[in-house]
Formats: C-alpha cells, structure tokens, sequence
C-alpha cells in the first residue's frame, strides 16, 4: 500500500519539477508592462492655487517640535488661506497628518499630509480657535499639538 503511494508521490514531484518553473516563466514572460504617466489628467490634478503671499510666520506653536507654521495668503489679497509647515531634516515622523481641533476631539478636520505643500484652510476654521495636530498614522500616536490659535486675530 505505501509502495504505490510512493510512486505516485515521485511522479507527482518529478511532474511540478518541470512544470512550475516553465509556467513561472510563461507567466513572467506574459504580464504586461507596468502603465505609466507622464502627469495627471487634468480632473485628477490638485488645485493650482499658489499661496505664495506669507502673513506670518511663528515657531513656537508646538512645544514638543521644532515645527514652523507659515501662515500663506493667494496673490491678489482674494482672502483664502493656507498652512504652510517646515521641519528641520533630522525630525522623522511617518505618514505625519494634520488636524485641526476645536473645543472637542470629536471635530477633528484634517487638513492634510504634513509636507512642503500649503494645506488649504477651510473659511469655518479661520474664524474659530482651536488646535493644530500632528498626528502619526504609521506609529498611531499624537506626535505634537499646538498652542491654541485663532488665524483672524493673528492677521490683524
């Protein structure tokens, strides 16, 4: 009863021996090429809004970091803001977020992936005061939050 297990076994073995490296290598040759693009098509691309007039700039809003928050104008004086934050390159955190925070936890707005990019401030969050978070969505921990701030006081 074993012997003929065994052979059937050997020939099964013998069989994927040869098999699975041709098929792999069928396969290999078969798949089609990675798609790639230049640019995003213009429905998928972010806003072109450049905010490059700076209202002002402070460092320390977050006691725990050396993070600089730039607070940014559009050109024109149209009356939308934006956020700019820089970090110094030794300050490592991964996939870094931030929120905006009222009075409750709860209402937490995310602004944004914390970058070189401005994030947008919504209207509703320039009249309110609140918080800035810096959130770690790799390390699931609250990495630094600010002083609390109201963006239409500091402008005037």
């Amino acid at each position: 009863m074993i012997r003929p297990l065994r052979q059937y076994h050997r020939r099964a073995i013998f069989t994927l021996w040869i098999v699975l490296p041709v098929a792999f290598a069928v396969g290999i040759v078969a798949r089609k090429p990675v798609p790639e693009v230049d640019s995003l098509p213009a429905a998928l691309a972010p806003p072109a809004t450049q905010f490059e007039s700076p209202v002002w700039q402070r460092g320390d809003l977050f006691p725990k970091s050396r993070v600089q928050l730039r607070l940014l104008r559009e050109p024109a004086g149209t009356g939308r803001f934006a956020a700019g934050f820089s970090a110094p390159k030794d300050v490592v955190w991964p996939d870094l977020f931030v929120y905006w925070v009222d009075a409750l936890p709860d209402n937490a707005t995310l602004l944004g992936a914390f970058g070189p990019a401005p994030l947008p401030i919504p209207d509703q969050i320039m009249e309110t005061s609140g918080e800035m978070v810096l959130f770690s969505l790799a390390d699931n921990v609250i990495v630094d939050v600010s002083r609390p701030i109201r963006f239409r006081e500091a402008i005037k």
